[in-house]
């Protein structure tokens, strides 16, 4: 016993340092071997594969342990050193890279193939696997350049492989737009960083976490971190890159920017507001719940109005992101009242369900992806029928959708089930009567964000799957490739064991929540009832509910069986008057949601044109109708367009008085020298 908790404290120390190793040598293999290019590929996917559950064992053994520092190279950067550190808190997260990375590793073994000849594979491959080794030393940061570094090294890997197919329209401007947002959120956080190096005295985490700050600086530390972050989550306003940048990535990369790099920028922010800043005041908690619903509902109600499957799912992940910033305001008001057992409890929910958003939205990011090589169209009103050209595909989009739409027993209803207790808390045990409003208005919202969320998901699945073909090329779609399906089949078990065994992400959390909330009982919440409705005399967990709901329709299926005994199936035409059903007589995506558009036009203010084709010689009947409606772009046309036009506005100015005359220089530094005496005078 004793030898075996030897070696694995020695795999615990090793693990990510060779997870990372790995991931490096599989990118010089990719570009080593390019000339041959199978051989380079399986190397890279290889290496790819073993650091993706090396990364998982590693977050598995920093759960179970305290802070493990990975490696400490001194002087290797001008002003400090580089530190890698693995605590309860990066452990959590480095177990969701790695699943992840692990999936889109064995995804790409498939869909890579298709570039082979006219793309560079061996920068896709190596472009990857350094994406997943920078998101991955985010994490394990344990000073502030490491994490700049890091954080930088994500954004430029992931900008570059977002134009990695930069002949496809509209791809270029989906990376510019990327790359300016990100670096704005940069800055942001360069700023923050250095006025707690101001006031620590020390860029080492460690180190911030014991500094005093005064009350103004902490508040505009939150702020410049709210905005830093909050760009990298995709947070309305700051949103404007992610429905153009995922799209536009390969499949498998889209995966891992939604599944994994928008959580770096939740665990920066609980970073910065539960480590490095002492607990604020309650307005930084209402701010971040407001800024959550508003995301939330912004998200989904978009994501409702596109018919692009990746740009609907790109939404989607906004969405998410709001509902992830919802508990963490919540956790951030208890905190802020002392409640520290309802924030651990907040803070469980947002843990659990940015993990179980991980999974599905990785998983309907590949399913959307096999369907785009199978069809060559993402546009869902010329998808449909291929349920029976896909059905491995179908099988487990349908468990990516009821995760999305949080039906038991998958894992997206356990995340929703904690973050409507912890706000149900915060509405009834709020620490004043206008939380307790606030509370009230955020489980309103959250419900609202629920039932077009289960919307959307009907629509993603019965747009693309069901009904019959409404296109050539879903007609002739085939099954995704095996490895492809292999990687979604890996992260729909996922889906489903974490719905039907919650207890086990519960139990994951534990000691994140200690490290998290400094609050030695923060698990006993989760012990006592992990999955129960706060306040209530009995305890339902959602996973026991779904499993009794599907054995309660085993039973009415038997029952039926045996009353009625074997049947025989005729098929026959239901409508149509007896004739045969054509495609034009199914739903598409625009119509399908046109409701949910109609009854939120106030609020989205979409645009429509009717085409109406006349035969000249019979003007009263028409030939044919077209009928388009898309949403404007509100926050870019009411807050980026004028900011645009405005800074274009100073720089025509300041063009003008650039004019390379050199009489006008001598001009300025005259007035310049009038103005400094004038000045001194008056002193």
């Amino acid at each position: 016993m004793d030898e075996s908790w030897r070696i694995w404290e020695h795999l615990r120390l090793w693990l990510p340092g060779g997870a990372l190793a790995l991931l490096a040598l599989g990118a010089c293999a990719a570009f080593l071997f390019s000339g041959h290019s199978a051989v380079g590929r399986r190397l890279a996917h290889g290496c790819s594969a073993l650091a993706g559950a090396a990364l998982a064992a590693s977050g598995i053994g920093g759960l179970s342990g305290g802070t493990l520092t990975v490696a400490h190279i001194r002087g290797a950067l001008p002003f400090t050193d580089i530190l890698l550190r693995v605590t309860e808190f990066s452990a959590f997260f480095l177990l969701v890279i790695g699943i992840v990375g692990l999936a889109a590793t064995i995804y790409a073994a498939g869909y890579v193939k298709e570039y082979e000849g006219r793309k560079s594979v061996p920068l896709l491959q190596a472009g990857m696997l350094l994406f997943i080794a920078a998101m991955a030393g985010v994490v394990m940061a344990g000073n502030v350049f490491t994490f700049l570094l890091a954080w930088e090294v994500m954004s430029v890997v992931s900008y570059f492989l977002v134009m990695y197919e930069h002949e496809r329209p509209g791809t270029k401007r989906a990376g510019f737009v990327y790359a300016v947002m990100t670096h704005i959120g940069t800055v942001f956080l360069t700023i923050a960083f250095f006025i707690l190096r101001h006031y620590s005295g020390s860029f080492e985490f460690a180190r911030m976490e014991q500094a005093s700050l005064p009350a103004s600086a902490q508040s505009l530390v939150f702020v410049l971190a709210l905005i830093g972050f909050g760009t990298k989550a995709g947070l309305v306003p700051l949103h404007i890159w992610l429905p153009r940048a995922h799209p536009a990535a390969p499949s498998h990369i889209s995966a891992l920017m939604s599944g994994v790099m928008l959580k770096t920028a939740v665990y920066g922010f609980l970073l910065f507001t539960l480590h490095l800043l002492q607990p604020g005041p309650v307005w930084w908690g209402v701010a971040v719940l407001a800024l959550g619903a508003n995301t939330a509902l912004f998200g989904v109600l978009h994501a409702l109005g596109e018919v692009d499957k990746k740009r609907m799912l790109a939404y989607s992940s906004i969405e998410n992101m709001g509902i992830l910033f919802m508990g963490i305001g919540a956790a951030l008001i208890f905190l802020a009242a002392g409640q520290k057992a309802a924030a651990a409890f907040a803070l469980a929910a947002v843990l659990v369900h940015a993990a179980n958003h991980a999974l599905f939205k990785s998983l309907l990011f590949m399913g959307a992806g096999a369907v785009l090589k199978a069809a060559h169209t993402a546009n869902m009103n010329r998808l449909g029928g291929l349920i029976r050209r896909m059905p491995w595909t179908a099988l487990f989009m349908l468990a990516g959708a009821l995760a999305m739409a949080a039906m038991p027993p998958l894992n997206g209803f356990v995340g929703e089930w904690l973050l409507f207790q912890s706000l149900f808390a915060l509405g009834f045990d709020g620490p004043a009567t206008l939380l307790r409003l606030a509370g009230a208005l955020a489980v309103a919202a959250l419900a609202l964000v629920g039932a077009l969320a289960a919307f959307l998901s009907v629509r993603l699945f019965a747009m693309t799957f069901l009904a019959l073909p409404r296109s050539e090329e879903a007609r002739e779609a085939r099954e995704a490739s095996l490895s492809m399906r292999i990687a979604m089949g890996l992260l729909a078990a996922s889906c489903v064991a974490a719905g039907v065994l919650p207890l086990v992400f519960a139990g994951a959390v534990q000691n994140t929540l200690e490290r998290i909330a400094g609050f030695s009982g923060a698990s006993s919440m989760l012990e006592v009832s992990p999955l129960a409705i706060a306040g209530a005399d009995s305890e339902i967990a959602p996973a026991a509910a779904g499993l009794l709901l599907l054995c309660g329709l085993a039973a009415a299926w038997a029952l039926a069986r045996a009353i009625g005994g074997k049947t025989r199936t005729v098929r026959g035409e239901t409508w149509n008057c007896g004739e045969p059903l054509e495609p034009r007589m199914t739903y598409t995506a625009s119509g399908f949601s046109k409701p949910i558009r109609v009854a939120f036009q106030r609020l989205l203010l979409p645009s429509r044109v009717l085409y109406v084709d006349r035969d000249p010689r019979t003007p009263y009947f028409a030939r044919g109708f077209t009928y388009t409606g898309q949403l404007p772009a509100l926050v870019e046309n009411l807050l980026y367009k004028p900011a645009m036009n405005l800074l274009v506005a100073g720089a025509r100015l300041f063009r003008g008085i650039q004019n390379g005359v050199v009489q006008s220089y001598l001009l300025y530094l005259l007035a310049t020298l009038v103005l400094i005496l004038v000045w001194r005078i008056w002193r």
